[in-house]
């Protein structure tokens, strides 16, 4: 049987549900304060990249009454646990999840007003053909959002062995969205506290 720390970069089964509850809890403080970092438009079209157990998505459903909120994962078991939290808001087509990976992602070129992504940029196996995907769906003026607890050089070594998460500076991630063509890049910091945002415009 594989150990629950396997399961963060793609949760399956019942332990895969077991993670997404946790990060459902885990994730909701770190969330909340990202979200200050930006505005959304009432009618923004928005993406969740990563939605793991689908709290966020009801976040931004919520940032976006009159819009439409889109959220992939590479999980199909968090596909289907995400689903199930937001069914009243799929119902009223406000929200939609379907499993996808950000190196390909399934939309087309400028997309979306707004992208988010929490907690899992260090689960992908290429950042720079992340970015370049995510900058190709934004539309001109869009923004992503990244938010992380995790930081390089702040989490210890012990907690990147037992995830397999691979971490960047903020310096280093910043460099990487300007060489895929993001302008205005912005990193925030929460004092005595690894949490972290970065924002970067189309």
């Amino acid at each position: 049987m594989s150990n629950l720390e396997d399961q963060y970069r793609c949760p399956t089964g019942r332990l895969g549900r077991l993670v997404a509850e946790m990060m459902n809890q885990h994730h909701e403080q770190l969330t909340l304060w990202g979200l200050t970092k930006i505005t959304a438009g009432s009618d923004y079209v928005i993406l969740d990249v990563g939605c793991g157990g689908g709290k966020t998505v009801n976040k931004l459903a919520q940032l976006a009454p009159q819009g439409k909120v889109y959220a992939i994962d590479y999980s199909t078991d968090m596909v289907k646990f995400s689903k199930r939290i937001n069914k009243t808001l799929i119902a009223q087509n406000r929200v939609e999840i379907i499993k996808g990976s950000v190196e390909k992602i399934n939309f087309e070129d400028d997309f979306f007003d707004l992208v988010t992504a929490i907690e899992t940029y260090y689960f992908w196996s290429n950042l720079a053909v992340a970015f370049k995907e995510i900058y190709r769906v934004l539309k001109p003026g869009g923004k992503l959002l990244l938010i992380n607890e995790l930081l390089y050089g702040v989490t210890p070594e012990k907690i990147i062995e037992e995830t397999h998460v691979k971490l960047f500076t903020l310096e280093k991630i910043q460099c990487l969205l300007q060489a895929a063509g993001f302008i205005d890049v912005q990193a925030f910091t929460e004092a005595e506290s690894p949490w972290n945002a970065i924002i970067a415009k189309k």
